[in-house]
């Protein structure tokens, strides 16, 4: 397993955990009347796309994924950091042409494999520094916007004349613990800036905006949505973060001191997350409330980037049906996370309380697989 992947990981389910300890229970409201802006409603209905979230540029994960999984979208986790099985940005952007990218693109509209280009990590190498005193705070610091739309306007150059499915993700979890329980201060503006950069250049691809905070669904109580065609809203679900991250306790790098080490907790059951009580398939209902109100208010459309949930977890297979039955009672399309990326996730890999575990002889035994497999046989139909 790489070490930089579990902690990736792990920082952001410590994101997650920790606002879901220190809010209390929030309820979805209608929004305020406002500009209808974005497309997608009625396309909600149109072709829909399942799959899972990728880290990088195999040839072969793709084929695979077409040939023994039929799934018909990945996203692509793009970060600043790196290795041969991962996206670099820093390293493809020395060329100029993206080579390696180019090649992965190609084969996935041989496929018939639509691609999220997800931005995961801001590649700002020239952050400001903080004033004495004072933490450095991601969202006070303007040039991690203009590297934004410097990274976006170059991926809308690089994209815009290709004739296959891509969509934009523009940043992923955006959270500022200041701001929480909602979105970050500043990210409508700066989100509209992106758009509007993206479209400048590529009047045709669609673009996703997650709202958050973070990993969460509440901004879209609040949320307002932007100006600009072919504008598709976009979720996580990892909760209850102590069912779903049951058991992993390194934690290295994040905002918690201890995560969920204990283990053998069962779905459905009575967990602390967001004000307590039992989470079942309604629970989730409720707790995706603000987005599904958010889509009929706004006739949009609605994606959920991630979810999943550790392979030990008792039941992880009925927890994966009631999340995607309420996915698909709406119209969602949706990537699982997480395809030959850390086998915590993997459903390739068997149900042993281990970081590792065994690689399955035949995935289709394991409970996990089947139940995502039932849902994938969808596509094309």
């Amino acid at each position: 397993m790489k070490n930089r992947y579990m902690l990736l990981n792990l920082a952001h389910a410590a994101i997650s955990a920790g606002l879901l300890l220190v809010c209390g229970y929030v309820y979805a409201e209608k929004a305020d009347a406002g500009q209808t802006v974005s497309s997608g409603g009625d396309a909600q209905a149109a072709k829909r796309h399942r799959g899972f979230t990728v880290s990088g540029l195999s040839l072969k994960n793709l084929e695979d994924l077409k040939k023994d999984w039929n799934a018909n979208i990945v996203r692509l986790m793009m970060v600043t950091w790196g290795n041969d099985n991962t996206f670099n940005f820093m390293d493809e952007a020395k060329s100029g042409k993206h080579p390696k990218l180019a090649e992965w693109l190609d084969k996935a509209a041989q496929l018939d494999i639509a691609v999220v280009l997800d931005l995961h990590d801001v590649p700002n190498t020239n952050k400001a520094k903080p004033k004495d005193g004072e933490k450095y705070n991601f969202w006070t610091d303007e040039t991690n916007l203009k590297t934004m739309l410097e990274f976006w306007k170059e991926m809308a150059s690089f994209c815009k004349d290709r004739k296959q499915e891509i969509y934009y993700d523009i940043f992923n979890e955006p959270l500022d613990w200041g701001d929480v329980p909602s979105f970050p201060k500043k990210w409508p503006e700066w989100s509209q800036q992106i758009v509007n950069a993206i479209r400048e250049v590529d009047p045709t691809h669609p673009i996703i905006v997650e709202v958050g905070p973070g990993s969460l669904c509440w901004g879209y109580k609040s949320f307002q949505p932007l100006k600009g065609e072919g504008i598709i809203y976009s979720i996580h679900l990892y909760q209850p973060q102590a069912y779903t991250h049951q058991g992993i306790s390194d934690i290295r790098n994040t905002d918690l001191a201890k995560a969920y080490l204990q283990t053998n907790q069962k779905w459905p059951g009575v967990y602390g997350d967001h004000g307590g009580g039992l989470w079942d398939k309604d629970r989730i209902r409720v707790e995706l409330k603000p987005a599904i109100e958010f889509q009929k208010k706004h006739n949009v459309k609605i994606y959920v980037g991630e979810f999943g949930v550790a392979k030990w977890a008792p039941q992880a297979d009925q927890y994966l049906r009631d999340c995607i039955d309420v996915f698909e009672e709406n119209g969602w399309d949706w990537t699982m996370h997480a395809f030959r990326e850390n086998p915590i996730w993997s459903l390739e890999h068997d149900d042993s309380y281990d970081v590792n575990g065994k690689l399955l002889d035949n995935p289709d035994d394991c409970a996990r697989t089947k139940v995502v497999k039932e849902y994938l046989e969808l596509n094309g139909k």
